[in-house]
């Protein structure tokens, strides 16, 4: 049954407990949804100015009522699992704690103290009981302790959207000369209506209502609402009622595995479902479905079959396949090594169809990968097409790949091989003479040295840094990237080059290597001969060739030296992005 209330923020605070469950999506919101909210409270204020009686509808929050309760001291507080509004009202309570600090810091104790009993209950449980996946530590010591979390607990996607929400509420409240007037406006003010549900199954089905008002819900989001809803539809039985209870807990449990997986990596939730229903569906079409078609395409899916038990497998079947294509993305996102190859939606498609084939032998799985790898850097990264270059191709190669079971590893190589096979390797290294390697390929760039980095601990049997290409991923592109020759040669050492000479070859591949940052900054623009110094402190092969020639180390970087070089990386590179 549906409960709507029309109550001001402090009402609905004041008597309950939240808790966003684990199968719900992270914390997800962005400055410009708080920023946004934020303008919400300076109209409110504005207009009350005029009119003192105003309020403002923020929004609706949905929660299912469940049977728990907290006893603290003599007072008793509801449990509900937030459905809908658990962004809104995780920033409401932050810039409510943001709140508390500055009237602390105002010596406005008692106001202070009266805010934290709502935030924090007197045995020390939050107003939000759990924050889900891996930010509620930070939420908790924030809300428990006015702590902001130090740089190295910020480790997912889910702990840099908490502590941006800390930093957007602190400025927000530091705008305001009286924070006792704001504090009163957002509790008493700011109404919501207040929706509590006590049917588990009817969540799934008011959020369809939800979904289709007209507001901005991930479509991962609304996916995940069209399946628990069809399994309430087709679960639900008067003869067995534990069925659907059953289920539920089964999907949930992947639910709650694909969000944290989300909460790690910053997938989009369009892309999961875009992918799982593209490599799903039975069409020859060149193109990713959009996300709207793979709600119908999802719904189809499960009714077409003919019996409830077979839609309800069906559900659970999409629902692990969802699940898979999460996780595989989320290796994607998190290999910085491949950052380059997989910055192209069609490339992570074909990727994601490769990695599920788990019939294949990991060493067969490698190869295709490898291929892949090599075909989508020679089309994106050495001749620098753009995304709308081979849809079709990559899109069709995946689909293959996904369902070809009877097709041999060498045909599956063929057809990835085939994507690039007018983008010939001996045209695309001709690029690597032409073009500005700094400006606009800095990307490709750490790829193409990383990759020289592991191919010449190989031939060199030396041990490879990971630690150093750590720092080098985690690091601005911009401060990475050192310039041997340097952009600005106005110290006499580099005299030895004029004008055009500079201008042609300082953002040439062979006077471009890579440096952690502190030992790039170090360098400058300094001499030849202090650059060698710092680049001998960089355990990184692809130095030891700037600093020596043969084993003899140089005492001059000059015009040949940088075109010697260029040479080099340019047999590197036909053979390492030719076809396997």
């Amino acid at each position: 049954m549906i409960q709507p209330e029309f109550k001001p923020l402090i009402v609905i605070l004041s008597d309950k407990l939240f808790r966003i469950p684990e199968y719900q999506r992270h914390y997800s919101w962005q400055t410009k949804q708080r920023n946004e909210l934020f303008e919400d409270i300076k109209k409110l204020q504005a207009a009350r100015e005029k009119y003192d009686e105003r309020t403002h509808f923020m929004a609706t929050i949905v929660c299912l009522k469940t049977k728990d309760k907290e006893k603290v001291g003599s007072n008793t507080f509801y449990v509900y699992d937030i459905v809908d509004g658990q962004q809104r009202l995780t920033t409401l309570v932050i810039l409510l704690k943001a709140i508390s600090l500055k009237l602390r810091n105002d010596e406005q104790l008692d106001e202070a103290k009266e805010l934290d009993k709502l935030l924090v209950k007197d045995d020390g449980r939050l107003i939000i009981l759990q924050n889900n996946h891996d930010n509620r530590l930070i939420l908790r010591d924030y809300l428990k302790n006015g702590n902001e979390p130090q740089a190295d607990s910020i480790q997912t996607v889910a702990d840099k959207n908490i502590f941006q929400a800390i930093k957007d509420c602190e400025k927000f409240i530091n705008c305001h000369s009286n924070v006792v007037d704001l504090l009163a406006l957002v509790k008493n003010y700011l109404y919501f209506i207040f929706q509590s549900l006590e049917d588990k199954g009817a969540v799934y089905t008011i959020f369809e209502v939800l979904n289709s008002r007209g507001l901005d819900v991930d479509w991962l989001d609304k996916c995940k609402s069209l399946l628990m809803g069809l399994l309430y539809e087709y679960a639900s039985s008067p003869e067995n009622n534990d069925l659907f209870s059953q289920h539920l807990n089964e999907l949930h449990s992947y639910w709650s595995d694909i969000y944290r997986e989300i909460g790690l990596q910053n997938i989009p939730g369009h892309e999961i479902i875009r992918f799982a229903a593209t490599l799903k569906e039975e069409s020859g079409a060149g193109r990713p479905l959009s996300a709207e078609d793979t709600l119908e395409f999802f719904k189809n899916d499960c009714t077409k079959v003919s019996s409830n038990d077979l839609v309800i497998n069906k559900i659970i079947e999409n629902t692990v396949w969802l699940k898979n294509i999460t996780s595989c993305l989320s290796k994607l996102y998190a290999d910085k090594r491949r950052n380059a190859v997989t910055d192209i939606t069609q490339a992570r498609l074909l990727a994601v169809a490769i990695m599920l084939r788990k019939d294949l032998r990991e060493e067969d799985r490698n190869s295709l990968l490898e291929q892949w790898e090599r075909t989508s850097f020679k089309i994106y990264g050495l001749f620098r097409k753009d995304s709308r270059t081979k849809v079709g191709e990559y899109v069709r190669a995946a689909k293959q790949i996904r369902k070809d079971a009877n097709a041999t590893v060498n045909d599956l190589l063929n057809t990835i091989a085939r994507i690039g096979s007018d983008f010939p390797i001996d045209t695309a290294v001709e690029e690597l003479k032409k073009h500005d390697f700094y400006s606009d390929w800095q990307k490709e760039l750490q790829y193409f040295f990383f990759r020289y980095e592991e191919y010449l601990a190989k031939i060199n049997g030396t041990q490879f840094d990971q630690i150093m290409w750590n720092e080098i991923w985690e690091s601005n592109l911009n401060n990475t990237i050192e310039h041997i020759l340097p952009q600005d040669k106005s110290k006499p050492c580099w005299n030895h080059f004029t004008e055009d000479e500079h201008r042609e070859l300082v953002h040439s591949m062979g006077n471009l290597c890579l440096l952690a940052p502190r030992l790039n900054s170090e360098a400058g623009n300094k001499g030849f001969s202090d650059k060698k110094e710092t680049y001998k402190k960089a355990s990184l092969m692809l130095l030891n060739e700037i600093v020596s020639d043969n084993g003899v180390e140089r005492s001059v970087w000059d015009k040949d030296a940088i075109n010697y070089r260029r040479e080099q990386l340019i047999k590197f590179a036909m053979e390492q992005w030719k076809d396997l």
